[in-house]
């Protein structure tokens, strides 16, 4: 019985020793994985960085055509010429789209017919109360 136990023993410090983890090896995995990730929001900031200088150029252009704009149109007020061709700019109304009159949708409250008319529906003679459906109670 000692004889087996100590194989046994023997056995698992093989084990122990031969799956063991090797302290360098993840030392130097974890280096590589850091450095990966700092490089990754390196590039993530250099992106973000770009992207408002980019919006910042656009806002000062716009904010410059605005003030332009005015600058003309207060100048065309005053009876001057505007610096862009004298006329002032035609700018188009946006259309708007009116409602369908007299038209249904085909769908009735609470009922399933397609029909699509526009008849309302009247109380029955008997002055009962009507359902959804239509019919008396």
């Amino acid at each position: 019985m000692k004889k087996v136990t100590f194989a046994m023993l023997a056995a698992g410090a093989v084990l122990l020793a031969s799956c063991g983890g090797n302290a360098d090896a993840d030392k130097a995995k974890a280096a590589a994985d850091s450095a990966r990730v700092a490089d990754s929001l390196a590039a993530i900031e250099a992106s973000a960085m770009a992207q408002a200088a980019a919006d910042s150029a656009r806002m000062a252009d716009s904010l410059a055509a605005v003030a332009a704009a005015a600058e003309a149109e207060a100048a065309t007020a005053k009876g001057g010429k505007a610096s862009g061709g004298g006329s002032k700019p035609k700018t188009e109304t946006p259309k708007t789209e009116e409602p369908v009159k007299g038209g249904s949708t085909g769908v009735t409250k609470g009922g399933s017919s397609m029909g699509g008319s526009d008849k309302k529906t009247e109380a029955p003679a008997g002055g009962g109360k009507v359902t959804k459906g239509g019919k008396p109670m």
